[in-house]
């Protein structure tokens, strides 16, 4: 059975959440790397119906092919050949890595027989801080969130929680609170159960207007969290790992 990181991605959107290597040196550095790590992988091919459980071998360069193992379905592996397209998902660094290539081919590697296709044109290696996210509403009501502007220490404002990311927030405000305006700087103090406290700075990235879950008019912040060190980092990842645990059972 497939595990969580060889489904196929399906990546927020928004080029500051997804990393695509698009370079012909990146692209064969990196699944050069997943190769030698022996990473395990899926193939997906029928218009991502169907797939094998596979492997990287190795990366060729002329021609420019990635070589890849058969899956232990000969039924499959017979299909897969008759596909046009193929959708690779594995991981590099515990981070998911999904690319595709054309047909593929049989072939020999160090004596066993394998399959190759073309390199890909890019590679989406999905940002550690974009695995790392609690998306969607309704509102995470169990986080506490207080905004403090900057300069006026003696003005707190409680936000309400949309969607919780190791890079920041989208949080809400009543539309009666003072406006942040786009681009200041604001501190920040995030309450995660279980977990424990974040402090930090946070930059307005997005502004917008929202209807609140009480029905009232608010507006509503996209916040990116600033110079957090490690152990701020740590805690979010904790938190949402937790999060998605509890969900899961």
């Amino acid at each position: 059975m497939l595990g969580p990181r060889l489904t196929l991605l399906d990546p927020p959107g928004g080029a500051d959440e997804n990393c695509y290597i698009d370079s012909a040196s990146g692209v064969r550095s990196l699944l050069r790397e997943v190769a030698g790590s022996g990473t395990r992988a899926a193939a997906y091919f029928d218009n991502d119906r169907r797939f094998i459980h596979t492997s990287l071998l190795a990366m060729k360069a002329l021609p420019a092919r990635v070589l890849f193992e058969k899956g232990p379905d000969a039924a499959l592996n017979a299909e897969l050949l008759e596909a046009g397209k193929i959708t690779f998902v594995t991981s590099h660094d515990n981070v998911p890595v999904q690319f595709s290539c054309g047909a593929a081919s049989a072939t020999r590697y160090n004596g066993i027989d394998a399959f190759r296709a073309p390199l890909p044109d890019r590679v989406l290696r999905l940002q550690r801080r974009g695995y790392y996210r609690l998306p969607g509403e309704p509102t995470h009501v169990l986080l506490k969130c207080e905004l403090v502007p900057f300069g006026d220490n003696t003005l707190s404002l409680r936000a309400a929680v949309f969607d919780l990311s190791c890079s920041g927030i989208a949080a809400a405000v009543p539309a009666s609170e003072p406006l942040l305006t786009h681009g200041s700087t604001h501190g920040c103090r995030l309450e995660l159960p279980g977990a424990g406290v974040v402090r930090g700075s946070v930059v307005v990235r997005v502004v917008g207007e929202i209807v609140l879950p009480n029905a009232l008019a608010g507006t509503r912040y996209g916040l990116e969290f600033t110079s957090l060190d490690e152990k701020m980092v740590a805690l979010i990842e904790r938190y949402i790992v937790d999060h998605r645990a509890r969900h899961a059972r």
